[in-house]
């Protein structure tokens, strides 16, 4: 969804969203593995509800994954694999959500990586990237990483490259990217007619 002027109403008009991110074993879908999954849940009256789960890749987390996020060996050992979590995941996000991911190209390739493993379909759920929403909104930027982007807005960050708090920051930016673009926002009463 590329219509960054729509958003507004989107929100305001009573859709549901689900802030999504993902924490890997390297940047390849077909090759590496998840090892964290964080949503959060929400609409224009706020958190509906959160998933967070560590998640056994079956394989070594390289060290500068661990670096990175924090995430050892260790700490997904003995945690359920993607299998064992999709269902309750996909309960959680619905069909008729829509996704907020930063770079979501990333995550729902891997999600749909990892249910293609089990001869499960993509996820049909529309979706919004925020790095590319932000980019639009602060063409003046120079960064629009995540936490770029959560420093300049005042987002507070508790946990960075943890799933969870990655994507509460990623809710947070959705709702500041509308804010800080209202004058480009379609007033949700003129993008109402222009659907009648």
């Amino acid at each position: 969804m590329n219509d960054y002027r729509r958003m507004n109403r989107l929100l305001r008009n009573g859709a549901v969203f689900c802030a999504l991110d993902t924490e890997t074993t390297g940047l390849k879908p077909a090759e590496e593995r998840i090892i964290e999954i964080g949503a959060v849940k929400f609409d224009a009256n706020g958190i509906i509800d959160t998933f967070s789960t560590l998640v056994n890749p079956r394989v070594l987390i390289p060290h500068f994954c661990q670096e990175l996020t924090g995430i050892t060996n260790k700490m997904v050992f003995g945690q359920k694999e993607f299998k064992e979590i999709a269902g309750e995941f996909l309960e959680f996000l619905g069909e008729e959500t829509i996704i907020i991911a930063h770079n979501a190209q990333f995550d729902l390739r891997f999600v749909n990586a990892e249910l293609e493993r089990m001869n499960r379909p993509p996820l049909p759920n529309k979706a919004i990237d925020t790095l590319r929403f932000s980019r639009w909104t602060f063409p003046e930027n120079e960064h629009w990483t995540l936490q770029f982007l959560a420093e300049q807005l005042k987002i507070e960050v508790k946990a960075a490259h943890r799933a969870a708090d990655d994507a509460r920051v990623c809710m947070e930016i959705f709702k500041k990217c509308i804010e800080a673009s209202a004058d480009r926002q379609k007033s949700v009463i003129s993008a109402d007619s222009a659907f009648q």
